[in-house]
């Protein structure tokens, strides 16, 4: 009696790139790359990985393998023993294959922040209690990008009503906010 060949768990995998999942133990990491992961990157890699699972596939060539975009993500997703790992296999020639690893890094480095949006972003998933070390950001750099989220300024007189209907409006006897209702049991 043949044993039934075991399916891989493939849940950390986005539902549907499932069907582009590879071996991992198949893949092979670009020996020419040319971008590092140092301790820091692959453990924010690996972080992302873990709290978000794999949401967008490797690059891999064909011909041997080799990873051509997201060695690093490789990388990480061996060091969270997973077994498969979602892939575009391409047939690029060796040209066109390093051409577009160095441009597929490239063009994330030429992006840049808009420090007060991504400041806004990261108050808000902190206040979801999102765990904010998978993000990439050290914990002074945190602090310095949350502190650079300006107080809300009223530019008009709507906006200025909008924020006196939303202050407490303390009773002069008690101090309590006369905008809520008394709890059950209180005298009003």
């Amino acid at each position: 009696m043949s044993k039934k060949p075991r399916t891989p768990d493939l849940a950390h995998i986005a539902e549907p790139l499932r069907a582009l999942a590879v071996a991992v133990a198949d893949l092979h990491a670009d020996p020419a790359n040319a971008r590092l992961h140092p301790d820091r990157n692959l453990a924010t890699i690996e972080a992302s990985l873990r709290l978000y699972g794999q949401r967008k596939p490797l690059v891999v060539r064909r011909e041997g393998m080799v990873v051509e975009a997201g060695n690093g993500t490789l990388e990480a997703a061996k060091r969270l023993g997973w077994t498969h790992v979602a892939a575009v296999l391409v047939d690029d020639d060796p040209i066109t294959a390093t051409g577009y690893s160095i441009a597929d890094n490239r063009t994330g480095e030429l992006a840049a922040w808009d420090e007060v949006a991504l400041g806004r972003l990261l108050a808000d998933l902190q206040a979801e209690e999102v765990d904010l070390d998978a993000l990439g950001w050290s914990d002074a750099e945190l602090k310095q990008l949350l502190e650079s989220v300006p107080a809300f300024e009223p530019t008009s007189e709507e906006d200025q009503h909008d924020l006196d209907k939303l202050a407490p409006r303390p009773c002069p006897w008690c101090g309590r906010d006369t905008r809520q209702s008394p709890a059950r049991g209180e005298a009003s």
